[in-house]
């Protein structure tokens, strides 16, 4: 039976917040392929993915670093890990038309979509943004820098039932087709690269009636067709997926059944790990101070959920 890891979008009107919506934003490219060469000896590397909703994304703002990690970390985050590589692309979904109309739109955020930068603050749904990116990264670069790499893709406000969970859902596709993109890129680029985990943080968008109920069969069809359609990028080996629990602020009306599901999916199988985020301490009621948005985590939980990724898949790194 599999253990969890204890690391101790109402719907319409507050979807806009899920998402963090922000206009096409991209950020200041390096030099891929240069850079990795300064940095990374050509030969076998590790590859993990991140992907979920806007808690994925990153849509914790980095201004309130230096008050919640110090001036030092804040320093280090900035700077950036020149050893921990990612690329990433970044989505928003939206309703142009009214949310009482089905057609829905997914806008691009800040995307790095031809090859891999330092990871660094920046990389979130904007450049004042940020993901769990910057907390792997610190928790990986001593020991694994040079061999692991990060590839990003996730949609701010998308749930697990309409944009992700079947082969024809709006987004898994392009999810598929930017992973193989990247694998590619790193191959073209003189690399062995290997899938070793994914990371997953959603579930939010979840948390209505309707959805909640039908949580833990659409994760099985979406973990089953993740793992069947990118099993040749990961050694023909079962890729492990870590799932995050969502937090439980109000406006997530069913949240302690979706992670009921998150859970139970756990499991199902030895390759299946939880992640209790509620345990673990992280929160999202304190920024902005006097009016925060609960929707997102804070600064010093956003970068907790990256170290709890990072502890969570560091055993099935290359050593």
């Amino acid at each position: 039976m599999k253990k969890h890891i204890n690391y101790l979008f109402l719907f319409p009107f507050i979807m806009s917040t899920i998402g963090c919506s922000n206009p096409q934003n991209t950020s200041s490219n390096l030099n891929s392929s240069s850079e990795s060469s300064q940095v990374v000896q050509h030969g076998p590397v590790d590859v993990v993915i991140i992907s979920g909703q806007s808690n994925g994304v990153g849509c914790t703002n980095s201004i309130y670093l230096p008050d919640t990690v110090g001036a030092e970390k804040y320093e280090e985050y900035f700077n950036g890990y020149d050893s921990i590589q990612i690329a990433y692309d970044s989505w928003t979904k939206d309703w142009p038309n009214g949310y009482d109309k089905p057609a829905t739109f997914y806008s691009q955020n800040v995307s790095k979509k031809n090859g891999f930068v330092k990871v660094a603050l920046g990389q979130g749904n904007s450049r004042n943004t940020f993901g769990p990116e910057i907390g792997i990264a610190e928790k990986t670069h001593e020991k694994y820098g040079g061999k692991l790499f990060l590839i990003k893709y996730a949609c701010g406000a998308s749930n697990l039932k309409d944009d992700w969970a079947t082969r024809k859902s709006p987004m898994y596709p392009r999810f598929i087709q930017y992973v193989q993109m990247q694998m590619k890129n790193l191959k073209d680029n003189g690399y062995e690269p290997t899938i070793k985990a994914f990371c997953w943080m959603q579930g939010e968008g979840d948390t209505y009636p309707g959805y909640y109920t039908v949580y833990q069969d659409n994760l099985r069809e979406f973990v089953t067709n993740i793992r069947e359609d990118l099993k040749d990028l990961a050694g023909d080996k079962e890729i492990p997926f870590i799932d995050a629990g969502i937090s439980a602020a109000s406006m997530w009306e069913y949240s302690r059944q979706v992670n009921e599901a998150k859970k139970a999916f756990a499991e199902e199988s030895e390759n299946n790990y939880f992640i209790d985020t509620q345990a673990a301490g992280l929160h999202t009621d304190k920024e902005p101070p006097g009016s925060p948005d609960e929707a997102h985590y804070d600064s010093d939980s956003q970068v907790k959920l990256g170290n709890l990724f990072a502890e969570a898949f560091e055993k099935f790194l290359s050593k």
